[in-house]
């Protein structure tokens, strides 16, 4: 009886974690527990190096969770920044979006880095409205150096344990955010930047886009088109001198699915301890990825192109490619 007990805990805490892992960049950031690097800290120390001064990042999904935590570290290391989210919620999306305050924190918190920031709502689904982004982004800022597709959605929808209306329906959102979202991104930022013949792309994917799970096919399904698109871009933007990469955390604490108390969030993360990382540490917070997005974004990863950083605390070594 204890051995059932114990299984069907643990089988619980594995179907959390699908859950609320993945990138939710609409998800709100919770305070930085670790400070994954000194660009991720955002404590104002001048002694952090301004290894992004004088350039311009543009970064979808910046309201909240990691989308914020990237922009506020780029801002520390000197970036001005255009901070890009949709501000309202989504139909037939079951998880609220962030808002037009959030975003306005965000752009806050950068400019309290000493660079300039401006807020733009816009849905990464729509090119027109991407486009129109870009171009009032380039009315206040000459150019933009660097451009972070971080914005997307998580749904858990299985194969067959669903009726056909929210399978359909989660899988096209999906599609339409993570996959065409991106897709939209990189067409909206890629030309310009071929014109300047220089700029970092940074696409934000995850564990999930890099093995398969039996929770959510349609969010891996999604991660792994991005990690694909990654690649094609490196390949197409080479001769440009653009870069274009990617990260993939693992489960990261944003405030939206996987644990909503201290004490769920403690079994959680002795689940992720457990189960899943293999260093000691569980869900990880959004300020712990900023660091691999500012270092991409510098000058020391000029020769890094087409790759995909692991910030997963060990679980990446499972892949078998």
């Amino acid at each position: 009886m204890k051995s059932e007990t114990k299984k069907a805990a643990t089988d619980s805490a594995r179907r959390d974690f699908i859950k609320g892992a993945g990138v939710l960049a609409a998800g709100a950031g919770l305070a930085a527990m670790s400070g994954a690097s000194a660009f991720a800290q955002g404590t104002g120390n001048s002694a952090v190096p301004k290894v992004l001064q004088g350039k311009t990042a543009l970064v979808t999904g910046a309201g909240r969770g990691i989308g914020r935590a990237i922009a506020v570290a780029m801002a520390e290391a000197g970036a001005n920044i255009v901070a890009l989210d949709i501000g309202q919620d989504i139909s037939g999306h079951d998880v609220p979006m962030s808002t037009s305050d959030d975003l306005a924190k965000t752009v806050a918190d950068a400019k309290a880095k000493g660079v300039e920031a401006v807020p733009v709502l816009a849905d990464i689904r729509n090119l027109d409205a991407h486009e129109a982004a870009v171009a009032k982004a380039l009315e206040q800022f000459s150019r933009i150096d660097i451009a972070v597709a971080n914005a997307g959605v998580n749904n858990n929808v299985t194969f067959t344990g669903t009726s056909k209306s929210d399978f359909l329906n989660h899988w096209n959102l999906n599609t339409d955010v993570n996959v065409k979202g991106t897709a939209n991104t990189l067409r909206a930022i890629l030309p310009h930047m071929r014109d300047n013949q220089a700029g970092r792309v940074i696409a934000i994917t995850s564990t999930f886009g890099r093995q398969g799970n039996d929770m959510n096919p349609a969010y891996v399904a999604s991660k792994w088109a991005i990690v694909g698109m990654i690649k094609s871009a490196a390949i197409e933007m080479g001769a440009h001198n653009v870069t274009v990469n990617g990260i993939a955390p693992t489960g990261v604490v944003t405030g939206l699915g996987g644990p909503k108390t201290a004490e769920e969030l403690a079994g959680f993360n002795d689940w992720m301890r457990n189960n899943y990382h293999k260093m000691p540490v569980g869900m990880l917070q959004p300020e712990d990825i900023a660091g691999s997005a500012v270092f991409l974004a510098s000058d020391a990863a000029q020769y890094i192109t087409g790759t995909i950083i692991d910030v997963a605390a060990g679980a990446n070594a499972r892949y078998t490619a």
